[in-house]
């Protein structure tokens, strides 16, 4: 109960330091996602003060508990899930005024402001530090890959963070682009563009990382294959001499429908005329008798 009380109170205490501290000056940390960092705290501490007496909290967006000390030790029943096991104080160092936090294994959702208040004999302090996760990326690589159907441009790089933005310079191609997490939670980007071209091109890609600034441009200039244009050729001359084929088969079709009949036809035509006339004939005789 009587834990539970000043836990109370020492909550009070950094509630009143936040809202009462104005537009403290904020520290910047970037953080790779999977490093370590350390989120610098330090207050006025004499020689003569009592260790024991310093409490102190740290806070991510104001209200959740990142880790707490108080009595010469760490106190960690209320601290937030997200950061069991991943925290740590520098605890030979606070007699000093050191009250840093050690973070490790940098996640995406640590972005933000953090808050140290450090209540001691010389009164209370506060500190901020925003987290801004990110990471840059390497250098992009450019490899073409050219076949008679088309040419294809991919761009890899990796180790960054958060997701880049590409723009091709080429809009009547097919753009895919695939983006995967390593084991450390950073972004490897392969990006291809397809393209159908039968003369020489360039092609520009941009990558940019706002959050940091970063930004790269590659250029390629893309050569179709001799040899499938020699076939292109090819096909051309010999369009001319398959057509020219197909019109004459087809007018030896429409002659052949259409040609006269010839001598054998027409005697041919009359035998089987009196053939048929003689078994009419045949039949009329034998119903007379």
């Amino acid at each position: 109960m009587k834990s539970l009380l000043l836990f109370g109170t020492f909550w009070a205490i950094c509630l009143f330091t936040i809202l009462t501290a104005g537009e403290a000056q904020v520290t910047l940390v970037v953080a790779a996602p999977g490093s370590d960092i350390t989120l610098g705290c330090f207050f006025t501490q004499r020689e003569t003060n009592n260790p024991l007496h310093v409490r102190l909290i740290w806070l991510h967006r104001d209200t959740e508990v990142v880790h707490r000390y108080s009595n010469g030790r760490d106190q960690l029943q209320r601290q937030s899930p997200a950061y069991r096991g991943r925290t740590k104080l520098y605890p030979d160092q606070i007699a000093a005024g050191n009250a840093s936090l050690r973070l490790t294994g940098v996640q995406e959702s640590d972005h933000g402001k953090y808050t140290c208040v450090v209540d001691n004999e010389m009164g209370s302090f506060l500190v901020q530090v925003s987290v801004r996760v990110a990471a840059p990326y390497s250098e992009p690589q450019l490899s073409t890959q050219t076949t008679c159907k088309n040419i294809t441009v991919r761009l890899t790089s990796s180790e960054g963070f958060p997701q880049p933005t590409l723009n091709w310079s080429w809009a009547g191609g097919s753009e895919v682009t695939h983006l995967s997490l390593d084991s450390r939670g950073r972004y490897e980007v392969r990006s291809e563009m397809a393209l159908q071209t039968n003369d020489t091109l360039t092609v520009t890609v941009e990558m940019k990382l706002e959050v940091l600034n970063q930004s790269f441009s590659r250029t390629v200039t893309l050569h179709p294959l001799p040899e499938c244009s020699v076939k292109r050729d090819r096909l051309w001359l010999l369009a001319p001499v398959v057509l020219l084929i197909l019109v004459l088969a087809l007018l030896l079709i429409l002659l052949y429908i259409r040609r006269p009949p010839t001598g054998s036809d027409i005697d041919k035509d009359s035998f089987s005329s009196e053939g048929s006339g003689g078994g009419v004939m045949s039949e009329s005789l034998q119903k007379n008798t």
